[in-house]
């Protein structure tokens, strides 16, 4: 089943935004230290002419007056090593992962719903040995503040205001929206603001990459987003069972569509949204939502087939993927689909320009 498309004239909830507290506390730290300035005036040049007091304290406003971009606390260093990529043959869902059809003759026949999507083939999950580096990946998904500051900050224009069309679900139907971006939630209206710290959704491969490269340039940090390996790795979090919550994900441990469970487990919730991206338990190495909320885009180009090369070469060290394609990698299931999609495993895959109302990102950087 297709979705349905809006076209021009659609009517759109709209409102105004608050900066981030990220801005109110930088405005607080300014003037503390100018506070701190005049007080080592005093101290420094009217009783002991000392320039470095002077200077610690300029040092520190210099510092105090630009909201951060990035804080390492919302990273976690993930240590290298080797780990089995994949699933086995017997594990429950991975034969009913599907792909969408990208070589379609319509470019946005696609849906952030697995059911809704033309099955064109199934995604090969062969396990193979994977030996990695080690990295920092963000413990959360970028919020929607997050990229706020990106846009703010350089006027970027995403594919979506580029009236690429994304996905929303209205009354429960998925349809094709344009005037739909960044600034809006799971269906047509406008994020509130207790939705800031909500993943970003309608971003698609081109501009998280546009993101890291802005992050890179204000931090002198090298930031980029996961490889397909560092991804899973970093979910499974040294398990081997389906999910890193065991052989079964519950409602209570990620979002995702409650009415779809896996291996006919109970039913849960369905959200119908996005949630906080520090909501549930995180995973071992202290990672948020590595299952459901939102699909997470990976660098790689997706290839059905280069699980297989990879096990033919043996142990392969810092995989990066097929040299080319047409769609990148999607990992994490989102909000809309079943808990099988979720799957630590489980793979995905969409063009670059095309952004959807399931789909995020988040990054890793490398010191």
């Amino acid at each position: 089943m297709k979705p349905k498309t809006i076209r021009d004239g659609v009517t759109l909830s709209s409102g105004s935004r608050v900066l981030e507290n990220g801005y109110a506390a930088a405005l607080k730290r300014s003037a503390f230290a100018l506070r701190l300035i005049v007080k080592a005036f005093y101290e420094g040049v009217v009783r002991n002419k000392s320039v470095l007091l002077i200077g610690v304290s300029l040092f520190y406003l210099l510092g105090a007056c630009t909201a951060p971009v990035f804080d390492p606390k919302n990273f976690v260093f993930i240590r290298g090593g080797e780990f089995t990529m994949g699933s086995p043959e017997n594990e429950v869902g991975r034969e009913d992962h599907i792909i969408v059809n990208s070589n379609s003759n319509d470019e946005f026949s696609f849906s952030p719903r697995l059911w809704d999507r033309e099955i064109l083939h199934q995604s090969s999950e062969t396990q193979h040995q994977v030996k990695l580096s080690d990295f920092y990946m963000g413990k959360y998904a970028v919020t929607v503040g997050e990229f706020r500051k990106f846009v703010e900050a350089t006027g970027y224009q995403t594919e979506a205001e580029k009236r690429v069309l994304s996905d929303i679900v209205v009354n429960n139907e998925t349809w094709k929206a344009v005037a739909i971006n960044w600034r809006h939630g799971v269906s047509d209206s406008m994020r509130p603001q207790n939705e800031e710290n909500h993943p970003v959704l309608h971003v698609s491969w081109n501009d998280a990459v546009a993101y890291c490269k802005w992050l890179s340039k204000e931090t002198g940090k090298k930031f980029r987003l996961p490889t397909e390996a560092e991804r899973e790795y970093a979910c499974r979090a040294g398990t081997t069972t389906p999910f890193n919550t065991g052989n079964n994900l519950t409602t209570d441990q990620a979002n995702y569509d409650g009415n779809y469970p896996y291996n006919d487990n109970p039913k849960g919730v369905y959200r119908e949204n996005t949630v906080a991206v520090n909501s549930f338990v995180p995973n071992a190495w202290g990672l948020y939502n590595m299952h459901g909320n939102v699909f997470e885009w990976c660098s790689d180009w997706y290839g059905g087939t280069y699980y297989d090369e990879c096990k033919a070469n043996g142990t392969v060290t810092n995989p990066a993927g097929p040299s080319k394609g047409s769609d990148r990698v999607l990992r994490g299931g989102g909000w809309g689909n079943p808990a099988g999609s979720c799957r630590s495993a489980d793979r995905g895959d969409f063009t670059s320009r095309n952004p959807n109302g399931d789909v995020g990102f988040r990054v890793v950087f490398v010191p």
